[in-house]
């Protein structure tokens, strides 16, 4: 009989501690809240574009000379991100020299020079990162134009080929999967 009485005292403080643990909501319903303050905006900030020159062989053999120079350009149309933060939009002078020095090309590009290849979200919040000299392609010369969000990663960007033909004019057009395919084929190839 103590057995029992045992084991019903027991089975009591059980029944006991199970009632008194039901759940109770909470009036957040477990959603944990932080502090968080987005960045405050500071001055407009520039970003900052590569300089280069490159001796390329051309149109029959010839020695020419590519030079690509950004700078922030404070007179074009400025971007926002959503924190209010502006960004200085860049412009990017290619010139093409001759061996003797003459200039076969030269021509400042901006992120107007691709708008027709830009969707609304980038011609407005993105900026011209960089132009950067890919191959010669016969009498063509090509480039790559990068255009981004700022502070995005590289993955993020619209790039377009921009060649310049021997008489020295331009054409643009989207740098596909199927470019970059053929490029690598290309520089495996060299």
């Amino acid at each position: 009989m103590k057995k029992n009485l045992t084991i019903s005292l027991l089975t009591a403080a059980l029944l006991l501690s199970l009632a008194s643990c039901k759940e109770k909501k909470s009036e957040d319903n477990g959603i944990i809240k932080t502090d968080y303050e987005a960045p405050k905006p500071t001055e407009p900030k520039a970003t900052s574009v590569s300089t280069m020159t490159q001796e390329v062989e051309w149109i029959e053999g010839r020695h020419y000379y590519v030079t690509i120079t950004g700078k922030a350009d404070s007179t074009l149309s400025m971007v926002e991100n959503e924190y209010g933060q502006k960004f200085i939009d860049n412009a990017i002078r290619l010139s093409v020299t001759r061996s003797d020095s003459t200039t076969f090309f030269e021509q400042t590009f901006t992120k107007e020079s691709f708008a027709e290849w830009l969707n609304k979200d980038y011609h407005e919040k993105a900026i011209l990162t960089n132009i950067s000299f890919l191959d010669v392609e016969g009498d063509m010369l090509t480039f790559i134009a990068s255009l981004n969000h700022p502070e995005a990663g590289e993955d993020e960007s619209v790039d377009l080929m921009l060649q310049i033909d021997r008489h020295g004019g331009t054409k643009v057009k989207p740098f596909t999967y199927n470019d970059r395919d053929d490029i690598d084929v290309r520089i495996r190839n060299k």
